[in-house]
């Protein structure tokens, strides 16, 4: 489901021109070729703004319109270089008047160095201009020109009013630009022959689509604001900073969707980037100075001292500095006296990666001993990182004690940096028992953000040399967190030695053994054996302190509900104050409820998993992101589902508890497959597939769903069939009911009634087992299919409606019709509530079952756009015509004139264009 990223970070450019730039790149063409317009137009702005970019879709637009182009790059170091220019401008316009090729002919351009350019320079102009050909000399960089140059060629643009020769020029204004030439532009612009355009910023939107372009992928939010606050509408700072952030892996695609993984770590810069070079050139003071700045400016007003101290200069010098860089755009005062800032916060990450190993330590120790001292203060995370930074070369156990109170406070927002302040606490600490305690939460912030090899590590450091040293509580969770970090890294043979003897080993007493060795045993899917241990055991682990109790109890409950005898778990749920650690404060009330909602709505449950929320209430508000994806998809809030499943698979934190990441997964897989993007529905499931998770036979519905969506039936029941065989094996019943009632209605389509039947019992077997609605629910629409009975049908409509959970109910209401056993009357709500939760596919295949039950469809026009934007999001997924065509139960040949219709109405060439505007959000009906 993460997407993978282009090798490099390019700008695709969309099909009507450059993001934020076109109506500027027609203005400049149109200026150009405007009759009576002057001979110059200025293509002007700062640093990284798009200049040399507009320039190129100004010469490509030039030349679509028939216009012969001359086009000429200045590079840097011309301008030390006098009439360089020149010489290559005369060069290049006398090859093209006697119609050669400089790049054939190198003598031709060969440099003239003294003042005859200027003549020769004259002549090929006024050639040019007799032979009465329209000509455009694209300029790019002009402010790199020698100033020979410019004073030759500025002046004889006067020349040149009303002639056919005009140039198009990109200038960024320079403190090194002679007054002379300023004088000599506005008299230009003054007179009327020089027509100046400035690029502005880009605005969030214009950004947002320079970066969709860049990645095929649409940003989120939170990647759209970080670009607008460090990049401040600067194209290729931003294009600069997704490159950054790619190079960090932190930048991570899901969904065609672009995230950043951990919001606050820096992006890794690439070298080499034009200003860093441009300040690299200026040489001291001030490259020094503007490296030290990029380190020590989060620290306020405190910085100027702090870096005349580390380059051993006076304030008054580094403050003149800075003065020249403010001059220059580069840098700007910030909100007290004497603070400065990058004009671009990205700034600061590029030239902090120019600085050596012992610059950096050294800039840090300054840093947290200004802090310290209290002559400057830092936010934390800026704090944090010169900590870790600095090292030894501040007090270490002072940095330990910081570093493991800031880590502790970002355990659960940002497990990137809380890992690495921890770590970086735990190198700096000799003392056990300190060792310890940071071990413990290293490994718990690890754990939930997925870093199972560094959590497996922590856990099994405490559990092997530091057992003594925690409370036993604790001594269970590292033990806990052991087993499923060995899951998470599926090592399957480490998991079955501790489930089959090394559990006996394990430190803790008789009671953390038999919890652990029950994990183990879960998460190798052994659940029959799982449930029989903690039978077997109950006396020692019920007799043990209360936490090992009360998870004990609590393990007990679900797995048993999950193999069919729910009858504690119903206890548990009427009732969940019934257990050890209820009183013991608000983190074990929020585990209880959090693991009795979670069993719900693995059963299908979401009312009476609402119910026990509104009766108790989560301690803190929080809900672990999974189940909040699944509450929200059974609800009928898909796009909030979807965007948490995204950012939670882009930032880690989607498995924690694998039962959940096996629901969430099956929901993201259904709302997918649901609105037409079958083959992204696939990869969730393949990706849920990947990780170590529990109850997959869960995952079979909406396989299966996809398969007949495709027109492979046989494969749809095989993946059926093979579902329910794992469950069997597994002594499983939870999701059973659903699978059971699929293969009922699959006998029938095949035409076997005595099958369907037998399938049916089966259904009604799990109804009994497990007492649910869902189950009940199932029971119900079996019947009515198997046993052509319109009364079941009935109380099932009604019991979906009680429900609430609009899919269920459609598909519901689709069924009971599909199979004549209700007035097809209702397939007009179904169709509403397809409607409300955009599932354009089932909405698609549903007006076919309207016009076979003569059930007028609602809405032509809208119903024209709706198939269009469903051909889209098939031609995106990558399906041929004959795989579109059994989608939306047509033939090819209509696939095909829909197909035209659409590439006329839309603009696109090919399915490639109409692909890239899909997932860069152009593409609009």
């Amino acid at each position: 489901m993460i997407d993978s990223l282009p090798d490099q970070v390019t700008t695709v450019r969309p099909p009507h021109g450059l993001p934020g730039r076109t109506s500027t790149v027609t203005r400049v063409i149109d200026t150009a070729t405007a009759p009576g317009n002057g001979p110059l137009v200025l293509v002007t702005g700062p640093l990284g703004i798009g200049r040399s970019a507009v320039l190129a879709a100004v010469g490509n637009g030039l030349a679509e319109r028939g216009h012969h182009v001359l086009a000429l790059r200045v590079a840097r170091n011309e301008r030390d270089r006098p009439y360089s220019l020149a010489a290559r401008l005369s060069a290049e316009l006398g090859a093209l008047h006697r119609g050669t090729d400089t790049r054939r002919a190198p003598h031709a351009a060969a440099p003239v160095t003294h003042p005859e350019a200027g003549r020769h320079l004259t002549a090929v102009l006024r050639a040019a201009v007799k032979s009465g050909e329209p000509l455009f000399v694209l300029i790019d960089d002009l402010h790199w020109a020698d100033p020979a140059s410019r004073g030759v060629l500025l002046p004889k643009l006067r020349s040149l009013a009303g002639s056919p020769v005009t140039f198009v020029c990109t200038f960024r204004t320079l403190p090194t630009t002679t007054e002379n030439d300023r004088v000599t532009l506005e008299r230009l612009r003054t007179a009327g022959l020089a027509h100046v355009v400035p690029l502005r910023p880009l605005h969030s939107r214009e950004i947002d689509a320079l970066v969709a372009h860049a990645l095929q992928a649409i940003p989120s939010d939170s990647l759209s604001e970080r670009l607008r606050r460090d990049c401040r509408g600067i194209p290729s700072a931003a294009l600069g900073a997704v490159a950054g952030y790619r190079r960090a892996g932190s930048l991570r695609v899901v969904d065609r969707h672009a995230y950043l993984a951990s919001p606050d770590r820096p992006p890794e810069m690439p070298p080499g980037l034009p200003f860093v070079e441009h300040l690299r050139g200026l040489g001291a003071p001030v490259w020094p100075v503007v490296k030290a700045l990029a380190v020590l400016h989060p620290l306020g007003s405190a910085a100027t001292r702090l870096i005349a101290e580390a380059l051993d200069t006076g304030e008054d010098e580094v403050r003149a500095t800075l003065e020249s860089l403010r001059a220059e755009g580069l840098v700007r005062h910030g909100p007290e006296p004497g603070h400065w800032r990058f004009r671009l916060p990205l700034h600061a990450s590029s030239l902090a990666t120019c600085l050596g190993q012992y610059e950096r330590r050294r800039l840090s120790q300054l840093a947290v001993t200004a802090v310290w001292s209290g002559t400057a203060t830092a936010q934390g995370c800026c704090f944090a990182e010169h900590l870790v930074t600095a090292g030894r070369f501040v007090d270490p156990a002072r940095a330990a004690e910081e570093l493991f109170r800031h880590g502790s406070a970002a355990m659960l927002e940002d497990g990137h940096s809380a890992a690495r302040w921890l770590r970086a606490a735990l190198e700096l600490m000799t003392d056990p028992e300190q060792r310890a305690k940071v071990l413990l939460v290293h490994a718990s912030t690890c754990t939930i953000h997925l870093r199972h090899a560094e959590a497996r590590e922590s856990a099994w450091a405490v559990l092997s040399r530091y057992a003594d040293l925690v409370t036993a509580e604790n001594l269970l969770e590292m033990e806990m967190v052991y087993i499923v970090s060995l899951a998470g890294m599926s090592d399957q043979a480490a998991l079955t030695a501790l489930a089959d003897a090394g559990w006996r080993t394990l430190p803790g007493g008789p009671g953390h053994r038999i919890i652990s060795r029950y994990n183990a045993l879960c998460h190798l899917e052994r659940w029959q054996e799982a449930a029989d241990h903690l039978a077997a055991t109950r006396d020692e682990w019920s007799a043990d302190n209360d936490f090992v109790a009360g998870v004990g109890q609590i393990l007990d409950e679900i797995s048993h509900a999950f193999l069919g005898r729910p009858r504690d778990f119903e206890r548990a749920v009427a009732d969940p104050t019934r257990w050890p650690l209820w009183e013991r404060g608000p983190r074990h009330r929020f585990q209880r409820l959090s693991w009795l909602t979670r069993t719900l709505m693995t059963f299908g449950e979401l009312a009476p998993a609402q119910r026990l929320l509104e009766t108790y209430g989560l301690p803190s508000g929080y809900r672990p992101v999974p189940d909040q994806v699944v509450a929200d998809s059974q609800s009928g809030h898909w796009d909030r589902a979807l965007d948490l499943a995204r950012r939670a698979l882009a930032t880690g934190g989607w498995v924690g508890d694998l039962t959940s990441h096996t629901m969430a997964s099956r929901e993201m897989s259904v709302i997918l497959g649901a609105r037409g993007r079958i083959n992204q529905a696939r990869s969730v499931i393949e990706n849920a597939r990947t990780v170590h998770s529990l109850l997959l036979h869960l995952l079979a519905g909406p396989e299966a769903e996809q398969e007949q969506s495709l027109g492979a039936a046989e494969r749809a029941h095989r993946v059926i069939t093979d579902a329910l065989a794992l469950a069997e094996r597994l002594g499983l019943v939870v999701g059973t009911d659903e699978l059971w009632l699929r293969r009922t209605e699959m006998e029938l389509n095949a035409g076997d009634p005595a099958a369907a039947r037998r399938c049916a019992r089966e259904v009604a077997r799990v109804a009994e087992l497990t007492g649910t609605g869902r189950s009940r629910l199932c029971h119900l629409i079996a019947t009515s299919m198997a046993h052509r009975n319109p009364a079941a049908a009935a109380e099932a409509v009604a019991l979906a409606r009680h429900r609430g959970q609009p899919l269920e109910l459609a598909d519901t209401l689709v069924t009971v019709v599909r199979h004549g056993q209700a007035d097809p009357g209702l397939l007009r709500e179904a169709y509403a509530v397809y409607g409300d939760l955009d599932a354009l596919l089932r909405k698609a295949q549903l007006r076919n079952l309207m016009r076979d039950q003569g059930v007028p469809v609602p809405g032509r026009s809208a119903t024209t756009a709706e198939n269009e934007r469903l051909l889209a999001v098939l031609v995106t997924e990558g399906l041929t015509n004959r795989e579109m065509a059994v989608a939306l139960g047509c033939s090819e040949k209509s696939v095909e004139s829909r197909m035209t219709r659409l590439f006329k109405r839309a603009g696109y060439r090919s399915r490639v264009e109409l692909a890239s505007a899909m997932l860069t959000g152009d593409y609009t009906v």
